[in-house]
């Protein structure tokens, strides 16, 4: 049986076929004025050729999230340690 492709199916194809803009120096990454911004702008440009160039920022990680993150890796040392 040959399934019919819905428009939502061909709609979802195109957008995957966007090129994406890649970024060759730090100066051409713009100064953004919203988060909305940088996600628009992210979603067209790619900065894996200038990676290294990059300056790694210090996640923060609220203290629910660590919470639920030491509990989640309490559990998997459990695991590991019984064997399961």
């Amino acid at each position: 049986m040959k399934m019919k492709k819905d428009v939502s199916a061909r709609n979802s194809y195109r957008r995957s076929q966007k090129k994406l803009v890649y970024v060759r120096s730090v100066t051409e990454i713009p100064d953004f004025k919203s988060d909305d911004e940088i996600a628009d702008w992210y979603q067209t440009h790619s900065t894996v050729l200038i990676q290294d160039q990059l300056e790694t920022l210090p996640a923060k990680v609220s203290r629910r999230l660590r919470s639920r993150l030491a509990t989640l890796r309490g559990n998997e040392a459990r695991l590991v340690r019984g064997g399961h």
